[in-house]
């Protein structure tokens, strides 16, 4: 972890950054970060527009959360992002199910526990949708504090079928499982 830190310290002192409404068109690599998810979205679909596409998510110190891009598309064929931040578990697999019949997916790298300014500790995901979105899948959110129970529920999970998609602990675990679904759901 401390040398991928160390990396992108060193990939960011020789790449300028600039704002995500109009990068340098020669960037291969642009970093956003900024405390409020609304600004992140925003921000990272101007960036996406732009043919940029998400890499890696992390905390930074204090209420931060930073995104790593790469670009590697042209307009219009781009990607395109959906920002989810809940304190709930409850509201993001709703949101998980609300996104994913529109052909987003989890990128596992993006899963961050963030504490905001003011208020409880939020989790923040990053789904993508690539220009042609050709598959679909459907997630099941596990979370407990308690880790007999969640592997229980892993077990569970795996015999329906899911496959594991990511992890992000705050107070408690919490795992994302994933499948892929037909494309009429």
């Amino acid at each position: 972890m401390r040398r991928m830190q160390i990396l992108i310290a060193l990939l960011f002192s020789l790449t300028p950054v600039l704002s995500a409404q109009d990068p340098d068109p020669t960037l291969r690599y642009f970093l956003l970060a900024t405390t409020k998810t609304s600004t992140m979205e925003k921000e990272l679909s101007q960036a996406a527009a732009q043919g940029f596409k998400v890499l890696v998510g992390s905390p930074t110190a204090g209420a931060e959360m930073a995104l790593l891009l790469e670009r590697v598309a042209q307009p219009p064929d781009t990607y395109t992002y959906k920002l989810l931040a809940t304190t709930r578990t409850s509201t993001m697999q709703k949101e998980l199910d609300t996104a994913t019949p529109m052909g987003f997916r989890l990128i596992p790298t993006t899963m961050i526990s963030k504490k905001p300014i003011i208020g409880p500790e939020e989790v923040v995901v990053i789904l993508e949708r690539p220009p042609k979105a050709e598959k679909r899948y459907t997630y099941k959110l596990l979370a407990t504090s308690k880790t007999s129970t969640l592997q229980k529920e892993i077990v569970d999970a795996l015999a329906d079928g899911y496959v594991l998609a990511g992890m992000v602990s705050r107070g408690e675990h919490m795992v994302i499982m994933e499948k892929e679904a037909p494309l009429n759901e």
